[in-house]
């Protein structure tokens, strides 16, 4: 599991805070997924998931539109490719259930990428407010 730490914070106490809730709540959703909980904790946590990811995505889009960051076109894409596998994963989860390897695929593919994407795009932003 990726546990927030310092090293992911960018300096935007906001966007901080929501990257923190997110990998917290991807953390969530693989832990159900291993310990095979059932249909309702798994909707629960995807349609939170789904709220506050299209929540965060919008805010921290606005930011790098308003302050001009050079990686906002690349940021908004790498959104839409997360989004997109977000919905691929849980159409999956709907079809099978809470499985083992879903759970890996979570970690893989939305945890890791998360994690990534803060440390090679969302780090920009910081320079574009402050410069």
């Amino acid at each position: 599991m990726a546990t927030w730490n310092a090293g992911l914070a960018i300096g935007i106490p906001l966007i901080d805070i929501q990257h923190q809730q997110l990998l917290d709540q991807l953390d969530a959703l693989a832990n159900a997924l291993k310990a095979g909980k059932g249909e309702y904790e798994l909707k629960s946590i995807i349609k939170f998931l789904e709220m506050y990811v299209n929540q965060h995505f919008r805010y921290e889009e606005q930011c790098m539109h308003r302050y001009q960051c050079p990686v906002a076109r690349i940021n908004q894409d790498a959104h839409q490719i997360f989004v997109d596998r977000m919905q691929l994963i849980c159409q999956e989860i709907e079809r099978s259930g809470a499985t083992l390897a879903l759970a890996n695929q979570v970690q893989q593919e939305l945890t890791n990428w998360f994690v990534s994407h803060i440390q090679m795009i969302d780090t920009k932003l910081k320079s574009s407010i402050s410069g």
